[in-house]
């Protein structure tokens, strides 16, 4: 039935794909990247998940992960990368309160991720372990640091072509003019995906999760917001807290150093059961909690 076998397959040519699949290449998880041709790309009134899939089930649950989204306008891909600055956590008091939970941040920020170039989805929610940093403003986030990079110039290219030289770096598959024709469900759980390339399509089994690129797929455009173009700047693939989306950011502050490091995501076959996530969404009304 499967062609091929792998933890990780990242759908798309964007800037977040390609983060994911070096975040899961430095997890030592088996990574397969399928790049789609340039007559592949889609314009604003495509879905903003799996645009030009047909296959019913696949749909669905594109579909049903935007479904609280809305209308939104379509954007370019220049939109502004965010630089930020991002800090430790204050260590937490005995006796203090747990943080509320907001659920509706997780949908706004599913709306940034999905109007951006820089955002990507990843299909699973569990061993997906980050480090929990703040912002300035108190909020909470989840990082996995990849890299470093020295803008230079200050265009947004530089990133992009440092991203595509550490997968080369790293020697990750790549199957070019491949796009994602489906995914393949048992019994609600995502167990691989079936890809279309030149030569015919492709089944591949997924034992840990897809990452998929939204309607920004592609190479981002314009200047980067840095005002030190000749500082250097970590790289991270920044999440929110029980959110399957996510989004390159650069960062101001140090991540690598000290304890309390950690892996974009891990593999326990013993655990999984060679397969993917639960389908968690699908509930007696089939409308999932978004992000």
């Amino acid at each position: 039935m499967w062609d091929d076998e792998c933890d990780v397959v990242c759908c798309g040519s964007g800037v977040g794909v390609l983060a994911c699949a070096i975040a899961a290449a430095d997890a030592e998880l088996d990574v397969l990247l399928a790049h789609p041709g340039v007559d592949d790309r889609h314009d604003a009134a495509a879905p903003l998940l799996g645009p030009g899939i047909e296959d019913p089930e696949t749909r669905e649950y594109f579909d049903a992960l935007s479904a609280d989204v809305g209308s939104l306008p379509p954007r370019p891909n220049d939109v502004e990368l965010t630089v930020r600055a991002v800090r430790a956590p204050e260590p937490a008091r005995p006796g203090s309160p747990i943080a509320p939970f907001y659920g509706a941040r997780l949908r706004d920020w599913a709306v940034e991720c999905l109007l951006s170039p820089y955002g990507v989805l990843y299909t699973r929610l569990t061993d997906r372990e980050t480090k929990a940093m703040q912002t300035p403003s108190g909020e909470d986030i989840e990082v996995k640091v990849i890299g470093s990079v020295t803008p230079g110039d200050g265009a947004v290219s530089a990133l992009d072509e440092w991203l595509t030289g550490q997968t080369r770096d790293r020697d990750i598959p790549i199957h070019e003019n491949s796009t994602l024709e489906r995914i393949v469900f048992e019994e609600d759980e995502i167990v691989g995906v079936v890809l279309a390339t030149p030569e015919g399509p492709r089944a591949v089994r997924v034992r840990h999760g897809i990452a998929v690129a939204g309607r920004h797929d592609g190479p981002a455009r314009g200047a980067l917001p840095v005002d030190e173009p000749d500082r250097t700047y970590q790289v991270g693939l920044v999440g929110h807290s029980a959110s399957r989306f996510a989004r390159v950011e650069l960062l101001t502050t140090d991540l690598t150093a000290g304890p309390g490091g950690s892996e974009y995501c891990t593999s326990n076959p013993a655990r999984d059961g060679g397969r993917s996530h639960v389908r968690h969404w699908r509930k007696a009304d089939r409308n999932p909690p978004l992000g």
